[in-house]
């Protein structure tokens, strides 16, 4: 407190005064620290983004994501993120058509995927998705590599 005295007597200022600039100093860093904390924070999650594994239609037709007509991605076999379609994307575990058209709009409106750890930069794909998506896609130039898909 002794720092406290010293700038009162600096500044020509009351002992009340200089508590009022202390506590308007404390306020204005605190007000930083919270603007700081607040654009540091992930927004949260769309609920369109939260995808639920469909099931197969008989009325309409629609097929699951692991159709037997088309193999689905594996380790073995994995999808092209560049060039897969929409629904080559949807295939994969946890993606549906939000995130597959995220996917594609990603990579056509501003540059195709330079490794698989991009995918993270699209809305709605965190760390746990990734991991799971990761042995089933692969990241080749969008000109090469046939993967059962054409760029949408």
């Amino acid at each position: 407190m002794i720092w406290l005295y010293k700038l009162q007597q600096r500044l020509s200022i009351t002992r009340r005064e200089g508590l009022a600039v202390l506590t308007l100093t404390i306020l204005f860093l605190l007000g930083l620290t919270v603007r700081h904390v607040q654009e540091q924070q992930v927004p949260p999650l769309a609920v369109d983004s939260l995808v639920a594994q469909p099931v197969a239609d008989s009325a309409t037709g629609a097929r699951p994501t692991t159709a037997s007509s088309s193999p689905s991605p594996s380790a073995e076999d994995p999808i092209n993120l560049n060039t897969a379609s929409r629904e080559a994307l949807k295939a994969l575990p946890g993606i549906g058509p939000a995130l597959s058209e995220r996917i594609t709009t990603y990579r056509s409106n501003r540059r195709p995927f330079q490794r698989v750890a991009e995918l993270k930069r699209v809305r709605g794909i965190g760390p746990k998705t990734l991991a799971t998506l990761r042995p089933m896609v692969r990241v080749a130039p969008p000109n090469t590599a046939n993967d059962g898909g054409t760029g949408e």
